[in-house]
Formats: C-alpha cells, structure tokens, sequence
C-alpha cells in the first residue's frame, strides 16, 4: 500500500499528523532563541603573559619568541600571530577547522607546550594563561555605562550591586565590568630618608613581609582544657603597617615604617580609562547564555535598570547604549515582513491560477512545513536568526512546487472523470518519484553547502539546515496530509472557468511554438550554449568581488593615536575636544550617546589583539536605528562628514574610523603582512606599498602597525664593578623594577577584600636621570652602594609594541576601500601586479595577502568544489531515476540557463560577486532542475506510449506547462518582496534573492523552450548510435 493510498484511506491519520505538527512546532516557535547570527567558533586561542615593567624588546625576547618555539609542534596550528607590548606579551593560535571535541584536546596541547618552557623570567605576574577565544563574547547584549560626580568606591559599589542584580535574571551568563580598579595600599619610599638611615628598599620589603603574619603554633593541654595555639601578628589597619619596625637604632628608638615613607589607601594606577559625558565612568556589558532570547532578555535589563536608577543619588547618572536588541529586532523584523508579504503573494498567485480550494491545498502546506522545522531547529539547538529566517524566505515559494505538481496531476484526472479519492491517489502515485526526485536534486545542492568550512561557512550553515529541513517535511505533507484533503475536499472545477479557458489557449499557443522550433534545434541549443559561455564569463570579469555586502549599522568607532609623548592624562584631555566635536556635529540630533575608553583599542578583527598604551584611545558613537524619524544620514554619510571635520584637526597623529558590519567576521579591506627580520627592511617595503595605495583612487586611511615607542632610560651593568660589590645583572635589575615598578610584598586584609600592598619609591622624588642614578641597590654583604657605580645609564629609543607572524617579525599595511569607486578585491589585485617581484629585491621578505582579499579566494575556491559534488550528487539521483547516463545530462543543461540568469541579474542589479552570490549559484542548482525533471519524465512516459518523438515533446511539454510556470512564479514572487525591499532592505540578502529570481526565470524559459530541442537531439544521437551498430 503506498502513503498516498494511507493517506485517503484514513483521514483521521494525515489531520491527527498535521495537528501534532502545528501544536509541537508553535511550541518551538515560541521557545526558540531568538539572534542577528548563529553562534560561530574560530577555533583560537590566545596566550597572554604580563611581565611589568619590561619594554617591548624584553618582552619578545624572553617571552613570546620562547613560547612561539615551543608551542610549533602543535597539531593542526593554521596561523600564530603575537603582539609584544610594554608589560605585555599576546600569542594568538588560529587552529584548522576541526570538531569540538578535537578542538578541546589541541587547546590542551596547546597548555601543556607552553608549560613546557622553563627559562621565562621569574617575575612574571603569573603564568602564561591559554584563554579561548569567543566571538560572542565580542558582542553584548547592551551597554551599561555609570557615570557622575561621585568618589569612585561609591561608582564602583553601584556597579557591583547592579552587576549582582543582572546576574540573577535567568540565561545571563556572565557580566564584565570595565573602569573598575583595584585598592592598594602604596608604601612611598623617600630615598632620602633611606640614605640617612643606610636603608635599602629591600629591607623595607623584609619587614613588611616578616611583620604580617598570623602563624598556627598547635595545641596545649592546661587541665582538662585543650587550646589552640596562634602567633597574631597580620595587619589589622593602616596604622599597624605605619608602626611596623625597620630596625632598631643605636640609640635604642625604634625606625618605624612611617619614618621612611608615607602610607596612603589609594587605587591602582589606571592604564585605562572610561569616560561619559567628561565624566569617568565604568560599564557593565551583559553576556547571555547561547540558549537566551536577546529582546527578551534586554527587556528585563532595562525593566531592572529602571527600577535600580530610583534608589541612586542624583549625581549618578545610568545611561544605556549599544543596544543589540534594536539591531536584532529591526533585521529580523525586516524579513519576517518579507516573509508574510512573500507568503502573501504566493498564496494570490496560487488563487489566481488555481482557484481558492486548490490553492488552499497548495498553501496548507507552507505552516505545516514552517512549524515542523522550527521543532527540528529547536532539536538541534539552532535559533531563529538571519540565516535561518532567510532559509525560510528561500523556500517559501519552492515548499508549493510539489504540492502544485501534484494538486495539477490530480485535478487533471478529476477533470477527465475520475472521482476525487481516485484521482488523488494516482495524481500522487503518477508524478511520486519525480517530485522525490525534483526535492532530493534540491537537498543534494543545499546539502554540501552545510559543510562549507571557516566563518563564513559556520555563518551561513543554518541556511542549507533550514531549506532541507522544510524541504523534508513537504514531502511528508505532500504524500501523508494533501492527499486526504483532496480526496475530501476536491472537485470538478467548470471548464467555462475564464481561468481554464484563459490557460488552455496559452497551452496551445506554446505547442504551436515548441513545434516550429524543433527542426531549428541545433541552431538554438549552439546559440544558447554559446550565449551562456559569454555571459557567464563577461560577468564574471566585471563583476566586482566581495566577501559579504555590509549592512548599515547604528554604531562606529573612532579609533585616535595621540603622539608618542602623550600619556594617559593628555589623551584623556584631548578625547574630551573630540568627543564636543562628535556631539557638536551637525548630525548630533542622530546621536543618542558616545562613551570614551582612553589607552585602549579594541581588535576589529577576530585574529586581532588589543593594543593597550597610554597614547591611544577609541570613541564609540551609536546612532539613532535606522528607520528612525531622526535618521537623514546613513552610518558612511555621517563617518564621512566627521572625517572632513577632523582633516585639520590637532592633536591627534591619527584617526580612523570602523564600523559594524553585517555577515560573519571579516578581515580589513586591504590587509598586506610584511615579514622579515629587520625592523628598518620592513619599514622601507612598507613605505612602497603605502605609496602605490595612495595612487589608487577610493583608498583611505593607508597606515602600518609600526610604532615607535615612548624614549627609554636604559641601564647597562658594569659587569666588573658590579662583580666587585658580588651584584649580579638579575640583583641590580631586580632593585631598580622594586623602586619604580613597585613590589607586591604582603597583603592587607580589609574585611573580605584583599588589598595588595605595595613598596616604591616615591615618584615625586624619583623623576630625574639624576636621581634614578642615585638610587641605593643593596649588596649581598648588606651594604650600599648607589646605582650609578655599578650601571651606565642612557636615554634611548623604543618600540611601541613589536608584532610577529609565522615566527618572525612583522608590518601589517592597512587601508580602507571606498566600495563605490573600487572593490578591496580590485585594490589588492593591483598590490599583487605591483610586487610580485618583491622577494628578488628583498630577499628572506615576504608579502601575505590577508584580510577580505584571502577570505574570498579561500571562499570562492571552496564554493566551486562544493558545487562540483553538487552537480555530481545531482547526476546520481538523476541517474537512477531515469535509468539512463544521458538524459541527466539533459535536465542538467538546466543549470548552467540558471546561472545565466544569476550573472545577468547580478549585472543589472549593480551586485557583487561576493560569497553569498556563489552561495546562491549552488542551491539556484538544486532549483532549477526541478521543472526539467518534469517535463523530462512527461515527455518519457509519452514515447513509451508509442507516440513519436516530436508528438511526445510537444504534447508533455504542453501537459506540464502549468505547473512549470506555476511553481517557477511562486517561488520567484516568495522572494520579491525581499528582492524589491517592501518589508525593508536587507543588504546582505538582497543579492541572493535576485539571483534565484533572476536565475530561475532564465532558466524556466530556457526549460520550456530549450529542453525540449535538447531532447529531440538526444534522440537524434541515440538514433544514430542505434543504426551506426546494425
């Protein structure tokens, strides 16, 4: 008994499947999560080490460069780029791409390498740590920034409190503070009053450490009573740090601490600083769990946000800001709009064609399939986000192709006599395995695109996830529940219908046509093969290239570089005159706030590290939404205005501008690695790559990572005198990083925070070459002797942070690329033209290519392999369908009319060739051989019925017209709405949308027309063949 036959037979079965369907699936539907993009794993790692104090040089050299060695035999490593900083050094791992599982055992490779290097210094303030890196975590929720004329413990104690309030709400799985700094207690040595007392500031450590001591002794028995034992000797207040003895003068008084030094509770120097509205300020950024709903969730931020603003003073001021929630709803918003308003159409177009019962039939299917997939997503853990909304929007209109081809089927037995239980049964019996095989040929494109590898890939995965998932479950209401319904609800429709009569003579009109076509069949297949190779190829030279179209974001950033000279203080002050000068723009009305962070820039790729310095700082602007009243300009209008407004502007040595872009991580548009050993080779290429961008209309911002650092004071051991005094290097270096660095030597227990106290010299008194000479370094038979003995000091010049890659040291030029004049693609292939004799000039130098330009190669050349198992994929179950090696080869024919019509509808649409293009050419593949295997199949069972050739073309193509145009028009007008942007725009879907409407249109022509002569010259070869072996 086949399923059709079930299906009318029992009733009950098919609507008790399709209720359990629609409750299960409105219950996914309600508790998927919802977000902009799927959750993506980069596979990375970062191994970052602070060593305090010690300059760039030091820190390459004793750190990173040791820690590269050791870990480069590792499994599976693709990339190891590091920053070495003051203080600092940044390792960052990029791994292939591998399972999870996989990836969890390489990370703990990973650890144990960089266990294994034994000579990094001993002051290191911990071990290297291996941290995963997350692209989530990049992403918060929203922006929380406090900020006021308050003292800083009350700013921080609201913070904490509120942080502790936020973590209570269900799925907030973390909640980052940023401004917050830690209390200290500062031991400020003077040198002076050292001297006069022969002291060094080790023993001032040595009695600090010896006095803050709570020490358990045992137990003693008195009696029949046991007590513990305790020696009491921890700090119990500041005043107990000031009365600590040093040493006992000759007189017999005491030296305290206080004598020496001044104690004060303070807290730990900044090296970054937040700012709002010229105020200092700290942030919290909430995290969700990967199940949580963001709207839902910042709703309740903003809800517990409110309410906790009630009990604050009035000086603090709550301001929240990056709101994702607004991006989220406002691109998800816009293709649930194009979703109805596709589903709309299609539905129209169906009652237009079909009637209101049979289109009613047809569309049932399209909530069913809908509901069903949103319970297997929710199976699988995946949410409703772009990709997978706009998986939906793809096959709204290819969900009715099967169920029209077999509403048609049927009605066309209905109308020759047949009872409706009768003619549903055969009408789906009839054209089964054409439909199974029409829908297997569509997952069998999507379906390789699952395993598409990288960002990109795991950006885009959902898509293929999705469409096979409706795709599936069509089939399940086309076979199990449509046909009951027809056999129920079914009836003869009048054949005076304006309807039937209308479409009956455009049936005749294209047979008459087909017929005087097909004694001109060679001509037309060579001129619409050679048309396609033109086409195809044309487009594809002026096509632009791309990785993935940008959308427009509510939110920038301006990222400034003060001269080298500047410290913390001076860039704050001159953030202030720039962060007036964003507010005071023309466009301040599209502002809603701008938060400052000073000495820091944070990556704005995935591969890259923060730069922490005291001379940088960024400024974040966020904008009105988009469909906002207020918003006149878009986030390019607005960045271009600034950047005019800030040609002639002093101070700064440099500001550049970075905004949000749509799609998975990208790469900078022009992203050129130098590397090599000398900094001045490096330095010299650089300046020629600069040159020839600057040559290239539309590039801005042209600048490298070089940097030079703030002037050093270096000190060179005498190594004789030294020796003399029994001073090793590590000693006198040791000495001078406890003076000036200060040295963390006890804690102080206030309550249950612990305070780490801290023994320097006084900087006020310490801020001379000359006194830094005078500095007493305690020898190892307890004298002194002052610095300048045993050390020659020099004024000399550092790096800022030097970069490394693959193992070697590195510049990285960069550029931004204005998209209207020219693409990065272009830009960088004219880099390449330029340089490719570099190595000869330079040798031991190379040039990589990074940044979009090697996403989209890496893309373009994974999308074509997966294309190729596509189509063989394709020609397989084409093959076992139709018995036969050459007839798949005819309904293939169908894919390169698709993509004539995709490269066409591209140029005409002014579009990119970007990945989400080639994405689109693949599944267009699956589409549109749909109405080939059709027609192919009519036209087979019309020969077998010992009808001539030229009878049995024409008069299956003319049975199968309708339901070829009609599913070609569904699915095309399921996807106008998104094409077209009548429920918004949504830059990074459009391109797909016209694609398989452009290319499903050339191709339904070209099946219709095209096929058939195809057909009849098969035939004419296999006639040949036939009398060539008699």
């Amino acid at each position: 008994m086949t399923i059709p036959k079930i299906s009318v037979q029992n009733p009950v079965l098919s609507n008790l499947l399709m209720i359990l369907i629609i409750v299960f699936g409105v219950f996914a539907w309600i508790e998927l999560p919802r977000d902009l993009a799927p959750e993506i794993t980069i596979y990375s790692a970062r191994i970052i080490t602070f060593y305090p104090g010690a300059s760039p040089e030091e820190v390459e050299k004793l750190i990173t460069a040791p820690i590269e060695r050791s870990i480069e035999g590792v499994d599976q490593i693709d990339l190891v780029i590091s920053t070495s900083s003051e203080g600092r050094s940044e390792i960052t791992v990029q791994f292939e791409d591998m399972s999870d599982r996989e990836f969890d055992k390489r990370l703990q490779d990973l650890q144990t390498a960089v266990d294994r290097v034994q000579d990094l210094p001993e002051q290191l303030s911990n071990d290297p740590e291996v941290i995963e890196v997350e692209i989530s975590s990049r992403i918060p929720l929203i922006t929380i920034a406090i900020a006021g004329q308050t003292d800083e413990s009350s700013m921080k104690k609201i913070a904490e409190n509120l942080k502790d309030a936020i973590l209570l709400i269900p799925d907030i799985a973390d909640v980052r503070l940023v401004g917050i700094r830690d209390r200290q207690i500062w031991v400020e040595v003077d040198p002076d009053r050292l001297k006069a007392h022969n002291l060094s500031i080790d023993q001032i450590i040595a009695a600090l450490r010896g006095r803050n001591l709570n020490l358990p002794a045992g137990t003693l028995e008195v009696g029949s009573s046991e007590f513990l034992v305790r020696t009491m000797g921890e700090f119990g207040s500041l005043s107990d740090i000031r009365n600590t003895i040093v040493k006992v003068k000759p007189a017999g008084t005491p030296l305290r601490i206080s004598d020496v030094a001044n104690i004060s509770d303070r807290y730990e120097k900044p090296s970054t600083l937040s700012n709002l509205k010229g105020f200092r300020s700290i942030s919290l950024t909430p995290q969700k769990k990967s199940k949580g709903n963001t709207i839902k969730l910042v709703d309740q931020i903003r809800t517990l946000t409110e309410n906790f603003k009630k009990d604050l003073p009035g000086e603090v001021e709550i301001v929240l800001m990056n709101d994702y929630s607004v991006i989220l709803r406002e691109r998800i918003g816009i293709l649930q709009n194009n979703a109805i308003l596709g589903l709309i159409l299609v539905i129209i177009l169906l009652y237009i064609f079909m009637g209101g019962r049979n289109a009613i039939f047809a569309a049932l299917g399209i909530p069913v399939s809908f509901l069903a997939t949103f319970w297997f997503l929710n199976q699988i853990g995946q949410g409703l986000n772009g990709p997978s909304l706009f998986g939906l929007i793809l096959v709204i209109g290819i969900v009715v192709d099967d169920a029209i081809v077999v509403i048609e089927n049927t009605f066309r037995h209905i109308q020759e006599g047949m009872s409706p239980k009768d003619a549903a049964i055969l009408g789906a019996e009839e054209v089964g395995w054409p439909v199974l095989s029409a829908s297997l040929t569509t997952i069998a494109a999507f379906g390789p695109l699952m395993f598409m590898s990288g960002t990109s890939g795991q950006f885009m995965r959902i898509v293929p996830i999705t469409a096979i998932g409706v795709i599936v479950a069509s089939l399940v209401e086309v076979f199990m529940i449509l046909p009951s319904h027809v056999a129920e609800w079914g009836k003869r429709q009048d054949s005076s219908d304006p309807r039937q009569v209308w479409f009956e003579r455009v049936r005749q009109r294209y047979m008459e046509i087909l017929k005087k076509t097909l004694p001109w069949r060679y001509f037309i297949v060579l001129s619409v093969v050679l048309f396609a190779v033109i086409v195809s190829v044309t487009a594809f030279l002026l096509l632009d290239k791309a990785f993935f179209p940008g959308e427009d974001f509510p939110q920038f950033t301006l990222k400034v570089e003060m001269p080298t000279s500047f410290g913390i203080k001076e860039t704050s002050e001159v953030m202030k005159e720039i962060e007036q000068q964003v507010i005071s723009s023309p466009e301040n009305d599209e502002i809603i706030a701008a938060i400052t962070n000073i000495g820091l820039h944070t990556p704005t790729t995935v591969m890259q590290s923060s730069s922490l310095r005291s001379n940088i700082a960024e400024l974040t602007v966020e904008l009105v939404p988009k469909y906002d009243p207020r918003r006149k300009h878009t986030t390019d209008q607005i960045i271009d205005n600034l950047r005019e407004r800030f040609k002639d502007f002093g101070g700064p040595a440099n500001i550049l501008f970075t905004k949000m872009e749509g799609g998975p991580p990208q790469g900078k548009d022009v992203e050129v690695k130098i590397k090599g050993k000398r900094f001045e080779t490096l330095r010299e290429i650089s300046s020629l790559l600069q040159s020839k961008l600057r040559q290239i209309d539309g590039v801005s911002e042209i600048q490298d990572d070089f940097r030079l650092g703030k002037p050093e004071i270096r000190i060179r051991v005498k190594q004789e005198k030294a020796s003399q005094y029994g001073l090793s290097v590590f000693q006198i270096a040791h000495s001078v990083r406890n003076a000036l660095e200060g040295n963390i030597c006890t804690t102080y227990r206030d309550a249950d925070e612990a305070i780490d106290v801290i023994v320097k010299y006084n900087t006020k008194l310490l801020n001379t070459v000359t006194e830094l000479s005078n500095l007493l370094i305690t020898t190892p038979a307890g004298g002194i002797v002052p610095l300048r003995d045993v050390a020659e000091i020099r004024e000399e010049s550092g790096y800022a942070e030097i970069h490394r890659f693959e193992n070697e040291r590195s510049v990285t030029v960069s550029a931004t690329v204005d998209k209207k004049q020219i693409s990065a693609f272009d830009v960088n292939q004219k880099l390449i033209q330029e340089f490719n004799d570099i190595e000869p000039l330079y040798p031991d130098y190379q040039l990589d290519f990074r940044g979009i330009f090697d996403q989209i190669q890496e893309s373009f050349r994974e999308l074509i392999q997966l294309f190729m198992v596509s189509i063989l994929l394709m020609y397989a179950i084409l093959g076992a369908q139709f018995k036969s090696f050459l007839q798949p080869i005819i309904i293939m024919f169908a894919v390169p009319f698709g993509v004539i019509g995709a490269m066409v509808g591209l140029l005409c649409t002014g579009a990119a060739l970007s990945i989400i293009a080639m994405f689109g050419i693949v599944a267009l593949s699956g589409i549109v051989v749909n109405d080939a295997i059709v027609l192919i199949d009519f036209i087979n069972k019309r020969r077998s019925e010992n009808e001539s050739v030229t009878e049995a073309i024409v008069i299956g193509s003319g049975l199968r017209l309708r339901p070829i145009m009609l599913t070609s028009v569904t699915t095309i007008s399921g996807l106008i709405p998104m094409a077209i942007g009548l429920g918004g725009k949504s830059p990074i879907w459009v391109p797909l949308a016209y694609i398989i409407i452009f290319g499903l249109f050339f191709s339904t022509l070209l099946t219709l027309f095209v096929m058939p002569n195809l057909y009849a010259i098969t035939d004419d070869i296999s006639n040949f063949f036939r009398r060539f072996r008699q």
